[in-house]
C-alpha cells in the first residue's frame, strides 16, 4: 500500500503545484490576461526599463530607476515576449510561482510528508492573495522561489544531519547573487543562511568545511553576476550602475535621523505592526512556525530557523521603509508554520483544522485586493484613453511628470528620451530639474501629470481623466505640445 502511495504522490503534488500556481496568479495578478493592465507603478518602471534595455539604452547612466539589474534583464525579456503588455511578465510569474511552492511543499514534506501536498493551495492563497502582493510582479516576487530553496536546504541539512552538498552550495551563492542584482536588501534571508551554517560548522568544528562551502558559494554568486559584469563591461557602466543601485539606495533611500542603533530597533518594532497589516498570514504562521521548531527540541534545527527567519526581518524593516510589498517576502516563513494545522489528528482538532484551512484559502483569494479591477474595460484607464491621442502622432515622445511610471509608456510602447523617465521616490533633484529643462524646452510631444495641473507655457491640456488608484481617486492629464 505504501509504495502505491509513493507512486502516484508525484503527479499530484505537480498537479496541485501547476493549479495552484495558474489559479493564485490568474486571478489575484493584474498582470493576468484577466486584467487590462497593471497599472501599479513598480512593475511599469520595471518594464519601461527594460524596454529601454533592449533599444539600446544603458543601464543607469542613460534610463535612470534604482533596482538591480538583473530585474531589468527578467523586463527585457518579457518585453520581448508581448512589447505592450505584461503577458511575458505574467509567464514568467507562473514559473515564479510553481518553483516557489514546489520548494514550499518539499520543506513541509521534511516533517510531515503523507499531508504534506495540503500546504500547496493553502500557501499560494496565503501569499499571492495578501495585500503584501500588491499588483504582482514586484522584485520580491522573484525571490521567493530562491528563497524556498533556501529554507528547505537549510532545515534539509540539519534534519539530516549532514553537510551542504557541493551543488545546494553553489544554488545558495547563485541564489544570493539573485538577490544582490535585483534588489539587495532582499539578501538577508541567505546572510541568514550563510551565518547560521557558520555557526553550526564552528560548532561541530568543522572548520574545512566553512571555507569549501564558501568557495563553492561564490562559484555560484560569480555565475549569477557574469552577465552583470560582462553587460557593464560592454557598455561601460560599472560608474552609473555603483551611484545609482548602490549608493543612492544607500544612502538616499533610507529614512534617515536618529541614533543608527536606536532607531534600528524601533524601526523592527514598527515593523512588527506593518507585517500584520499588509501580510497577517505570513506573521501568523511565522510565529505558529516558531513554535512548531522548538517543540522538536532540535536546538540545531531552532538555531538555523531562527537565524535565517531573524535575517531576513532585519533586512526586510530596519531601514524605516514598510511599503506593503516589502512583506511579501516575509511569506517564506508561511510553509513550516502551516505543518501544525495541517497535522491535528484528534477528531475535534481534525475539524477545527479542516475549517480553518478553508478559511484561509478563501481569505486568501476572496480578499484579494485587485479584485476590485476584474472586470474593467480598457476604455476605463486614463492610459488606454490618452494613447488614442498619442497613437495619432508618429514616433511621438512622452514625460511622465513627477510621477511614478503609470503604465503609459506600457500602453503606447513609448520608449522614454529623458533619463528620468519619471519621478521617483528619491529626494534628488536633479530629476526634477531635467524634466523641468525637457518641458520648458519642448523636448517632448506629450506630458502626462498626475493630481496636479501645472501650466506649461509650450503646452495645451487636451484631456484629462480620473481613475482610482490605491484607496483614493486620482486625476490624469495629458498635455501636447502647441502647433
Amino acid at each position: 500500500m505504501k509504495n502505491v502511495k509513493q507512486k502516484y504522490i508525484l503527479p499530484i503534488v505537480w498537479t496541485a503545484v501547476i493549479l495552484s500556481a495558474v489559479i493564485v496568479i490568474t486571478l489575484c495578478s493584474k498582470c493576468s490576461p484577466l486584467y487590462a493592465l497593471n497599472d501599479w507603478d513598480d512593475p511599469n518602471c520595471f518594464f519601461t526599463v527594460g524596454k529601454a534595455v533592449v533599444h539600446d539604452m544603458v543601464l543607469y547612466r542613460d534610463i535612470f530607476e534604482q533596482k538591480g539589474p538583473i530585474l531589468y534583464f527578467i523586463h527585457s525579456f518579457a518585453y520581448l515576449i508581448s512589447e505592450k503588455s505584461f503577458l511575458g511578465v505574467y509567464f514568467l510569474e507562473l514559473i515564479s510561482a510553481a518553483v516557489f511552492l514546489l520548494f514550499s511543499y518539499k520543506t513541509v514534506s521534511l516533517f510531515c510528508r503523507e499531508r504534506a501536498v495540503l500546504c500547496i493551495p493553502l500557501t499560494a492563497a496565503a501569499v499571492f492573495g495578501s495585500y503584501a502582493f500588491q499588483g504582482g510582479d514586484s522584485a520580491e516576487e522573484f525571490i521567493l522561489p530562491f528563497g524556498a530553496y533556501c529554507i528547505y536546504t537549510a532545515l534539509s541539512a540539519v534534519t539530516e544531519n549532514r553537510k551542504l552538498k557541493f551543488t545546494e552550495s553553489l544554488v545558495i551563492g547563485f541564489s544570493i547573487g539573485m538577490a544582490l542584482w535585483i534588489k539587495f536588501t532582499l539578501m538577508g534571508i541567505f546572510i541568514g543562511f550563510v551565518l547560521a551554517f557558520i555557526i553550526l560548522y564552528i560548532q561541530k568544528k568543522q572548520i574545512k568545511d566553512i571555507f569549501l562551502t564558501a568557495l563553492y558559494m561564490i562559484t555560484g554568486l560569480i555565475i549569477c553576476s557574469a552577465p552583470v559584469i560582462i553587460y557593464c563591461a560592454v557598455t561601460n557602466s560599472f560608474d552609473s550602475m555603483y551611484e545609482v543601485y548602490f549608493y543612492d539606495n544607500l544612502f538616499l533611500y533610507g529614512t534617515g535621523g536618529g541614533i543608527p542603533f536606536i532607531s534600528n530597533m524601533i524601526n523592527l518594532f514598527i515593523g512588527v505592526g506593518a507585517l500584520f497589516q499588509n501580510h497577517p498570514f505570513a506573521l501568523i504562521f511565522a510565529v505558529s512556525g516558531i513554535i512548531h521548531i522548538i517543540k522538536m527540541k532540535n536546538k540545531q534545527l531552532s538555531l538555523v530557523y531562527m537565524i535565517i527567519l531573524a535575517a531576513a526581518f532585519i533586512f526586510t524593516y530596519a531601514g524605516g521603509r514598510y511599503y506593503a510589498y516589502y512583506s511579501l517576502i516575509i511569506s517564506l516563513f508561511i510553509p513550516v508554520g502551516e505543518i501544525g494545522l495541517i497535522t491535528l489528528k484528534p477528531k475535534q482538532k481534525k475539524i477545527f483544522a479542516y475549517l480553518t484551512y478553508i478559511l484561509v484559502i478563501c481569505a486568501g483569494i476572496i480578499f484579494c485586493p485587485n479584485f476590485s479591477r476584474l472586470g474593467k474595460q480598457k476604455s476605463d484607464y486614463p492610459q488606454f484613453r490618452f494613447n488614442e491621442h498619442i497613437s495619432k502622432k508618429e514616433n511621438a515622445t512622452l514625460l511622465n511628470y513627477n510621477f511614478l511610471d503609470g503604465g503609459f509608456y506600457t500602453v503606447s510602447g513609448i520608449v522614454p528620451n529623458c533619463r528620468f523617465f519619471c519621478g521617483l521616490n528619491l529626494p534628488y533633484d536633479e530629476i526634477g530639474n531635467v524634466q523641468k529643462r525637457y518641458v520648458d524646452s519642448g523636448m517632448v510631444d506629450f506630458i502626462i501629470t498626475k493630481d496636479e495641473k501645472p501650466v506649461f507655457p509650450l503646452y495645451e491640456c487636451i484631456d484629462e481623466c480620473e481613475f482610482p488608484y490605491g484607496n483614493s481617486v486620482s486625476k490624469y492629464y495629458l498635455y501636447a505640445i502647441s502647433n
